[in-house]
């Protein structure tokens, strides 16, 4: 990420979010409160403002689907998709108990502000990079609930464990869930070490974590187009981190934690499109479940 400067993947991932709700077949993938959070966010800087008129331009759908071919096809209706199977599983861990929600690198998503307003007795805390998280944070002020609270943190310059700690509301006695959206491709082996490790210290057995991570490049599980590191590597956000689906398990066993399920494409679509709807889909990026034992 360049230095005071929002991430450009939070924006790219919010405008797809907002293109589907607009101009696609899709849009009931995407809430009415989601799509109005979405639109204040990104009114509220000049980049968002221009994303959200680009939407709407003639050409804008052709453009998403040369970019779709070049670098990651199916990835703007995979957003929307990945974005649905977390909200899922959030909504069934807080009707099991969890008392606290901690989104590690939160982005531009509405997940966390929606369900506080749900659920008043659940804290949730947000963590992210303090440039991307002030224009979030500026953005939603005037929907601002007391059960939301704001962390800035850099993964890669700072202890997760130690400022987390130091929050005053964070609790290490309540049943917590970890949500990891589009960040540990991000990081590096040891970072996603600490991570597992910081979470496990700071609130022990019986807590769930959330993320999602990358089929490599070569896998045959992965359609994404080698184009696209390129691109990342431009923007400043290469990519670190990435694991074949099949290692998974034995990957959390190292952690200490037990894998409660494991959701890629065809679970997205099986569950959350309709039968006779078959899009170009995006492979190369699952989601995990997992069980602090």
């Amino acid at each position: 990420m360049k230095e005071n400067k929002a991430s450009i993947t939070a924006y790219t991932v919010l405008q797809g979010i907002m293109y589907i709700a607009r101009r696609t077949p899709h849009h009931y993938l995407i809430s009415p409160e989601a799509i109005e959070l979405g639109e204040k966010i990104l009114s509220h800087s000049p980049e968002g403002q221009k994303r959200l008129a680009q939407i709407n331009k003639p050409g804008f759908t052709l453009g998403v689907k040369l970019r779709e071919y070049l670098l990651l096809p199916g990835i703007t209706l995979h957003y929307a998709l990945r974005k649905l199977s977390i909200e899922t599983h959030t909504r069934k861990a807080l009707e099991d108990g969890v008392k606290q929600v901690v989104c590690l690198g939160a982005g531009f998503d509405s997940l966390a502000l929606r369900l506080a307003k749900e659920n008043p007795d659940v804290s949730f805390i947000e963590i992210d990079h303090p440039d991307t998280q002030q224009f979030k944070a500026q953005a939603l002020k005037e929907a601002e609930q007391s059960n939301l609270h704001y962390l800035s943190i850099d993964f890669t310059h700072q202890n997760l464990e130690d400022r987390l700690a130091a929050f005053n509301a964070f609790q290490t006695d309540i049943p917590t869930l970890y949500i990891c959206e589009g960040v540990t491709m991000y990081l590096s082996d040891d970072e996603i070490t600490h991570m597992f490790n910081a979470i496990r210290t700071l609130s022990g057995s019986g807590t769930r974590f959330l993320f999602t991570a990358l089929e490599p490049q070569d896998s045959a599980d992965n359609n994404t187009r080698k184009l696209l590191q390129i691109y990342l590597n431009i923007i400043g956000e290469p990519i670190k981190w990435d694991m074949e689906k099949g290692n998974i398990k034995p990957f959390l066993e190292k952690q200490k934690c037990d894998l409660l399920a494991l959701d890629g494409t065809d679970q997205f679509k099986s569950q959350f499109l309709k039968p006779d709807d078959h899009p170009a889909l995006h492979y190369g990026e699952y989601l995990v479940s997992a069980l602090f034992h």
